[in-house]
């Protein structure tokens, strides 16, 4: 049987961002057709996915390298360049999973730290993507996005071209998936439990992380104008941080959101922060105790070619979504009538979206 290694910079288990739980979830998926192998940080727990689990953080390079030996294939949102150039001399076949695009991700993340972190994020990805017998990506849009910095980088070449002219084989489209099970209800926690939400309150619930990229600010206003009109609605953030990792490696906004929902009386009235992180599987008790799931970006690249992982939780709770318009998830809202995508930063357009989501039945069924 084929032998798997995937490796994760991330730890597995209760408290997961996006980066892990698409290793984790891949890994399950292939591991009902191969040995399965995740390295990963300790402490790291796979729950009930037949894997087996690795104690190894990126910077180890002997462990990782022997690791490799062991394995016919290895998948990797990214290798350091030391074991990159190991891997390229090796006979194992190498998938880089480049579902997030980090070197436009760090335009938004570094904020007005050095303008250098990008370029060395381009030359990281290229990399990978140069020493890679597949590069996975999570849209159509992202497979653009790789196939012209492959093309420009001179690493479409003529034989495999000729071997196939739609370069499927070489760079291809795996997007996340939903669980096979259908998310199961237990205790309330949000409605008559959180504090200021009442029983018969609606809820809007930001599934994911507050990150700098992301735009808190217009939900924010929204809640605020549907309050105004008389409703009884609130918003609840799921998280503010990265769990399990230290606050600076990952920016966030969670900070200027509160401070924003702070300044105008709406903080704990009806703008809520859960200020640490909901465990992966106890988040489907928030997602079916809401009304409307919501997420909202700035114009820019980011947001372009992103794919928001934590929304597709939106679709698996048969939860109605009003979403910025312009990155996968929002075409795909859009297209699908699976909620309202409304321009970045039209805090009335949100506002509108989400009462008439309300007060429409048939958003449920």
């Amino acid at each position: 049987m084929t032998r798997v290694l995937f490796i994760s910079a991330e730890p597995l288990g209760p408290s997961m961002a996006g980066p892990a739980i698409r290793v984790l979830e891949l890994a399950r998926a292939v591991a009902a057709h191969c040995d399965v192998t995740v390295a990963a940080p300790g402490p790291s727990d796979a729950g009930d996915a037949p894997i087996e689990l690795l104690d190894a953080q990126l910077a180890d390079f002997d462990r990782l390298l022997e690791a490799i030996k062991r394995h016919d294939v290895v998948v990797a949102q990214r290798l350091p360049p030391q074991l990159l150039r190991y891997v390229a001399r090796m006979p194992v076949r190498f998938v880089a999973d480049l579902y997030n695009p980090q070197m436009i991700e760090v335009l938004e993340a570094a904020g007005d730290g050095p303008s250098s972190s990008p370029r060395r994020a381009w030359r990281s990805m290229l990399g990978q993507c140069a020493v890679a017998d597949l590069v996975i990506c999570a849209s159509e849009k992202q497979r653009d996005l790789w196939l012209g910095g492959m093309g420009l980088a001179g690493l479409i070449d003529v034989e495999r071209y000729r071997a196939d002219p739609t370069f499927r084989s070489y760079v291809d489209v795996v997007p996340f998936g939903l669980p096979d099970r259908p998310p199961a209800r237990s205790a309330p926690v949000l409605k008559g439990v959180w504090p200021g939400i009442g029983e018969d309150d609606r809820v809007l619930l930001w599934a994911g992380g507050v990150w700098r990229w992301l735009d808190a600010i217009t939900p924010i206003r929204a809640v605020q104008r549907l309050r105004a009109g008389g409703r009884r609605v609130h918003l609840m953030f799921l998280g503010t941080g990265r769990p399990r990792l230290k606050g600076a490696d990952v920016p966030t906004s969670a900070d200027e959101a509160i401070a924003f929902a702070a300044e105008r009386g709406l903080e704990g009235e009806c703008v809520h922060f859960n200020r640490g992180w909901v465990p992966y599987e106890e988040r489907q008790a928030y997602l079916l105790e809401s009304d409307i799931g919501v997420c909202a970006h700035h114009e820019h690249l980011e947001a372009r070619f992103s794919f928001r992982t934590r929304m597709l939780d939106h679709f698996w709770a048969g939860l109605p979504s009003v979403v910025s318009s312009g990155d996968a998830i929002g075409d795909l809202v859009d297209r699908r009538g699976l909620g309202r995508a409304v321009a970045p930063g039209d805090a009335e357009g949100f506002a509108l979206a989400c009462a008439n989501l309300l007060d429409d039945p048939e958003a449920y069924d």
